[in-house]
């Protein structure tokens, strides 16, 4: 297959975050990679202490890796040498994505993910003031 030009007029990215890439161009090998963490507690976290990556099997799993896919023949005709486009909108790049303008012959990428969410008890007495109005509301 022969090379192409991309050639785009206007690109507008709101936000890239957690090792995704944007590029522009050709490329040998792109490899994003990122190990998250994510803890929200109702009423804040004082310190990170005691929520080291370690300490979670998600992140010391061996990644499965895919085997070469299998070769399809096949014949490719580009009309034109370029490919235009006028305008790109992309809302948010994220956790190891990756936007390429261009070609590229390997791409590696992973995420690990672990969220914590600790939630503060429930308090009894709202609980039964609740109860109480239905109660109420039953009686009459």
């Amino acid at each position: 297959m022969s090379p192409r030009t991309t050639k785009v007029k206007q690109i507008r990215i709101n936000s890239i975050a957690d090792s995704s890439v944007f590029q522009i161009g050709d490329a040998k090998e792109v490899e994003p990679n990122a190990d998250i963490l994510a803890v929200q507690k109702e009423g804040g976290i004082s310190s990170d202490k005691g929520f080291e990556l370690d300490q979670y099997p998600i992140f010391h799993t061996t990644i499965q890796t895919v085997s070469d896919p299998e070769v399809v023949n096949g014949d490719h005709y580009h009309y034109r040498n370029n490919i235009t486009v006028s305008t790109i909108d992309i809302t948010a790049l994220s956790t190891s994505s990756i936007t390429q303008l261009g070609n590229n012959k390997n791409v590696y990428a992973f995420s690990r993910t672990k969220h914590i969410r600790i939630l503060a008890p429930e308090d009894k007495e709202e609980n039964n003031g609740i109860a109480e109005i239905r109660k109420t509301k039953e009686l009459s």
